[in-house]
């Protein structure tokens, strides 16, 4: 893969860190005043995409009420006076939101960046992890795992764009589920694989995790990885997913890949990639991504989802908008929320805007339904 400096580590797409002459954070809504809080602002997010999506105002207001709670006094920093560009979110916001489908079932979630006051590099790693350990003794929430592998995600000197990121997505039947995202670049990207090799050892996951090495090895390599997330619940049920970015492999080769999963649809990413972007051969604005999702006691991923990037490859939300919603409805998903998602949350119309990250497509197997998600930066910033 193409990057520049990639033992500098970091993600070498994305800028983030102090904002400079070069990359300044200039409040670009107005719908908010710069006193504005970051959980005010995300609180007004979420309600207007649980009203968009036509979810109850007590499940909204459930939402709010946790995501203020677990954000604490940092949440509470004005918008206006921005001192760090975020990894998490495409305009350097310290959150963003997603909406996901399975069927009639609906998830809102945010994502959120753990940032020290004031932020720098060792003390945002220190905030992070310390923010991790407050989740523990929440309902369902088990973060031993996670805590197990500390001294692969911690740097003796993490840079600037070291990032660490909490995730809480609202299921309409159980209760809400807390995940984190890692950065196996902390060190420098040249240690990234060994990370990840020996953090899926300690998960139990790496029998699944070598043959998914091996299936991709005569298919181009398993490209970039990009982040380890694992579900903050009872280990035999979580989750740990791997995020694979492509910058050199076509279309075609990425959804070879992706059948190590037994439930992916082969030739299902080849085509979603076409249908939305136009084209399936690098080079991408932004890489594509695949991310593996693995359970203990499995063999191999349980699921395979791609992840379409928006942003730059479409100039304005409008225009990915219309291409995402012709692919739904081309392959038997109702594209009607996911409209009401980008439009419940945006500020401006939506050919002003280019807040839309990525969109993800599990395919549906024989008997099975699909998954779709939509992520948004909040627009706060250009």
């Amino acid at each position: 893969m193409s990057t520049t400096n990639p033992h500098q580590g970091g993600d070498p797409f994305v800028t983030s860190g102090p904002p400079s002459r070069h990359h300044p954070l200039r409040l670009a809504s107005d719908r908010y005043s710069p006193d504005t809080t970051l959980v005010e602002a995300a609180v007004d997010k979420l309600s207007r995409c649980h009203a968009g999506l036509g979810l109850s105002p007590e499940r909204a207001r459930a939402a709010a009420d946790l995501l203020t709670e677990v954000w604490g006094p940092r949440g509470r920093l004005p918008i206006g006076r921005p001192r760090w560009r975020c990894y998490v979110s495409i305009d350097g916001s310290p959150f963003e939101l997603s909406a996901s489908w399975r069927g009639t079932d609906v998830e809102v979630r945010i994502t959120v960046e753990a940032l020290a006051d004031p932020p720098e590099p060792a003390a945002n790693q220190d905030f992070a992890w310390d923010y991790l350990r407050g989740l523990a003794g929440r309902p369902g929430v088990d973060v031993g795992r996670v805590l197990a592998l500390e001294d692969l995600f911690r740097s003796p000197a993490p840079r600037e764009h070291y990032w660490m990121m909490h995730g809480v997505a609202w299921r309409s039947d159980a209760e809400p589920l807390f995940k984190v995202y890692l950065d196996p670049h902390v060190n420098g990207s040249e240690h990234a694989p060994a990370i990840i090799d020996e953090a899926m050892a300690r998960l139990g996951l790496s029998n699944a995790w070598q043959a998914t090495l091996a299936h991709a090895a005569p298919l181009g390599g398993p490209g970039r990885i990009g982040a380890l997330a694992l579900d903050l619940t009872d280990p035999a049920r979580a989750r740990a997913k791997v995020y694979l970015q492509y910058a050199d492999l076509d279309a075609a080769t990425i959804d070879r890949q992706a059948e190590i999963a037994p439930s992916h649809v082969p030739g299902a990413f080849e085509a979603a990639l076409g249908t939305i972007l136009g084209h399936t051969r690098p080079p991408f604005a932004k890489p594509p991504v695949t991310c593996f999702a693995f359970r203990q006691g499995m063999p191999a991923p349980t699921a395979a989802t791609l992840y379409v990037p928006m942003i730059p490859e479409f100039v304005e939300d409008a225009a990915a908008r219309d291409r995402t919603a012709a692919f739904l409805d081309g392959v038997g998903i109702d594209p009607i929320p996911y409209v009401s998602f980008l439009s419940s949350i945006a500020d401006r119309p939506l050919h002003e805007t280019g807040n839309q990250n990525f969109i993800a497509y599990e395919p549906a197997p024989p008997g099975g339904t699909a998954r779709f998600s939509g992520y948004a930066a909040p627009g706060l910033y250009s």
